[in-house]
Parts: structure tokens; C-alpha cells; sequence
């Protein structure tokens, strides 16, 4: 462990370390800041998640041990006031609202530390679907301002975020999501030769957590247009399996889809794939069209937000189709999973979003100087004066990957 004092202490705050993209970035990032300029600590409200045992070992992490974010706010806040770091990195909606709210606070026994948040859908369309979204949105659009900078996915969000909650645009900072394609090529190679997917049929991926932004039934719609030589494997478990099960025999489809479930390492179904296709109803910057083209394998995806030509380059590593039409993604599966794709090709257009090249950009956005923009109004600000907890923190005891 190094101990250079002038090290840039930074906090990422995350609720837990479960399989999704917004905890994929956080684990990049921590994982890729060198240790000799950063003091890195990554907090988590619970220590559930597949992720967790690969974060490195020089990484301090904070279990707060609350079952929700609410009721481990009082922990955090505490921790926050001891560290005093120089950065606190909040990268998914309910720990952002949670964090803006108490920014005014924070500043008075914080002066010199940067809040940085990084939004993770197009807040207009999440807006639409989430449950609660008129009441956390109410409150969202009047505490989002109080962060030094905000991270925006692609110039698609950051337009809807200035639009839908009238940030600055000088306090938005486009950066794409980093990946990291030196570890999927890593876990591909311990396939082994057993093959995954039935190899008489014309394999078809979709992986995602089974909820209703994914639109996994919409897919299932889809498949029930397709004759019997066409496969649907669905990667991913989640609150909506009953309902996709369901549909499936209501479909009358039992034979064409198979249910995968979470699986950690999905990267050799993917690999085995004669195409790979999103049904999304909205996307923040979707990681899996980049896995999916890291893998060589060429996308169909649904032109939902969030989901355009930033990351489809035109019948290249994939294409997009008209938004809830069933006959329109049947017709795109059906001719570019029949057709011989340029694999290399595919894998180039990633290169742009290379682990070390987007780390580079986020370490530029915490050390560079951000002038302050807070919200003067305490309205939803409570008092904090008397909240003294311990907060845990462990690194030996929890198993983690070399």
C-alpha cells in the first residue's frame, strides 16, 4: 500500500456490486487508478454482487451493511465527514439523489471536495417508465445542479439532461463507457471446447437483467414470427421471469426460447452467437452491444434512446431498427444472422472506447480544478450535526480475484 500523502483520495459510491453496466464502469475505474497518484475507496451499501471479489486488493472498501440506501445514509454521511476525500463518485440514480440532497451540508465541513456524478439513462425516458419517476424526478430536477460536474454517457443524454433538468452544459462532460476488452477476451479463452449452444439451430443472444427496461417480452413477440430454426437465448435473471415464462407459453414457444439465467461469464454464449440483438425500451449507453462487437458479433438492436448511431455504425458492427416493430426486428434477425460479418472489423470499432483511454478522461475530470455551482436553498436538506456511527470497512476478509 502506497502512503504518498499527496495522493487524490477519491470515494465511489455504488449500492451494491451486482451484475449490471453501471457497476461494470464502476469497477473499472477503480481498478484502473494508479496507486502511487490515487487513494482509492469504493463504498457499498451491502456487500451482495458477483463483482465485488474482483475488485484489487489496494482498493479500500467500506461496507455500510444496509438492506436499502436510505436506511445507510446516516452511515455514509458519517464516513464521508471522516475521510474528507477529494472526490465523491456517485454512478447510479437513487444513490445520486441521495448524495445531491446532502451536498449544501457537505460543503461546510467539505470545502475543498469535488461531488461527481455519472448518469446512467436518459433521464426523460426514465422519467416515462420507472415506478415513483414523477416524485424522484420532482425532486432529481432540483438537486442534480448542486454536483461539481456531471457525466453524461453520450452527447444524446447530455442534450436530454440540459433539456429535462436544466443543468449547465459547461458542468456536463461527455465520456463514454469504458471497456475493458483485454478481460472478456481473458474470460472467453476459459470456454474450453464444450460447445453451449445447439449447433443444428441459428443462435440468437440477448442478455439483461429480466425488467421491464429491457423489454425482454417485446423480443419474445418477435421470436413467435420466426420459424423453428431460429434460437432465442435470453442471459439474465430478474424480477420479470415469471411473466416471461408465461408469454412463452402463451406463444406457444417453449421449443424456440431457452431462459439462460445470470450466468457469470457470458461472454462465450455471446462468442457462440449467430447474432446478437437489444430490445431495449431505453438505454443509458448500452455495454452490451460493445461486448457483443467485442466478441466480433454483430448487433441488431432496437432504436430506443439511448441507442443510436453513436455506437451502431451502419451495417458495419450492427444495425438498428424501427422502434416496436415486431415484423421490422424479425426481418433485420432473419437477413443479418444468415450473412457472414467482417469480425475484425467489428472488433476495431470498439477501440474507441478502450478501459485506458476513457480512465485517462476521468482522471482528468477529478484532478482538474471544477469551480462550485450549489444550490443555495437547504429546503431538502436535513440536519447532520448528530449522526456518529461506525462504519466498517474491510479488505482481507472478503475473497477477491488476482
Amino acid at each position: 500500500m502506497f502512503k504518498n500523502e499527496n495522493r487524490e483520495k477519491i470515494i465511489f459510491i455504488i449500492h451494491e456490486m451486482s451484475m449490471g453496466g453501471a457497476t461494470r464502469v464502476i469497477l473499472n475505474l477503480v481498478n484502473n487508478l494508479e496507486e502511487d497518484k490515487f487513494e482509492t475507496h469504493l463504498v457499498v451499501f451491502n456487500n451482495r454482487g458477483s463483482l465485488l471479489p474482483k475488485v484489487k486488493k489496494s482498493v479500500t472498501i467500506h461496507n455500510l451493511n444496509s438492506s436499502r440506501v436510505l436506511l445507510g445514509t446516516h452511515k455514509l454521511l458519517y464516513l464521508l465527514l471522516k475521510e474528507r476525500p477529494s472526490v465523491v463518485f456517485t454512478g447510479i440514480t437513487h444513490v445520486n439523489l441521495t448524495i445531491a440532497m446532502w451536498i449544501p451540508m457537505l460543503k461546510l465541513r467539505l470545502k475543498n471536495t469535488k461531488f461527481i456524478t455519472r448518469e446512467v439513462n436518459i433521464p426523460s425516458v426514465r422519467a416515462k417508465y420507472l415506478k415513483k419517476s414523477k416524485k424522484m424526478d420532482y425532486i432529481y430536477r432540483r438537486v442534480i445542479t448542486r454536483f461539481d460536474r456531471v457525466v453524461a454517457q453520450s452527447q444524446y443524454m447530455k442534450s436530454d439532461i440540459i433539456s429535462t433538468y436544466g443543468v449547465d452544459a459547461e458542468k456536463i462532460t461527455v465520456v463514454n463507457n469504458p471497456l475493458d476488452a483485454q478481460s472478456i477476451n481473458e474470460q472467453l479463452k476459459q470456454r474450453g471446447d464444450k460447445r453451449l449452444l445447439p449447433p443444428d439451430k441459428i443462435n440468437i443472444v440477448a442478455t439483461g437483467m429480466l425488467r421491464q427496461q429491457k423489454a425482454f417480452e417485446k423480443l419474445l413477440d418477435v421470436f413467435a414470427l420466426l420459424d423453428d430454426r431460429y434460437h432465442l437465448h435470453i442471459i439474465g435473471e430478474g424480477p420479470e421471469r415469471e411473466m416471461l415464462e408465461r408469454r412463452i407459453d402463451e406463444l406457444g414457444i417453449e421449443k424456440k426460447v431457452t431462459l439462460q439465467g445470470l450466468q457469470k461469464n457470458p461472454y462465450p454464449y455471446i462468442k457462440e452467437a449467430d447474432l446478437v440483438v437489444l430490445s431495449s425500451r431505453y438505454e443509458g449507453f448500452p455495454n452490451v452491444l460493445l461486448e457483443a462487437n467485442t466478441c466480433g458479433k454483430f448487433v441488431v438492436a432496437n432504436a430506443c434512446p439511448g441507442v443510436n448511431e453513436e455506437i451502431i455504425i451502419d451495417k458495419v458492427n450492427g444495425v438498428l431498427v424501427e422502434d416496436n416493430n415486431s415484423e421490422a426486428f424479425a426481418r433485420a434477425i432473419e437477413q443479418y444472422a444468415n450473412m457472414r460479418h467482417d469480425e475484425e472489423k467489428i472488433i476495431e470499432t470498439i477501440g474507441r472506447y478502450n478501459v485506458k483511454s476513457i480512465v485517462e478522461i476521468y482522471k482528468n475530470i477529478f484532478t482538474k480544478d471544477i469551480s462550485q455551482n450549489l444550490l443555495e436553498s437547504e429546503t431538502l436538506v436535513p440536519n447532520i450535526t448528530r449522526l456518529k456511527p461506525s462504519v466498517p470497512s474491510f479488505t482481507r476478509s472478503l475473497k477477491r480475484e488476482e
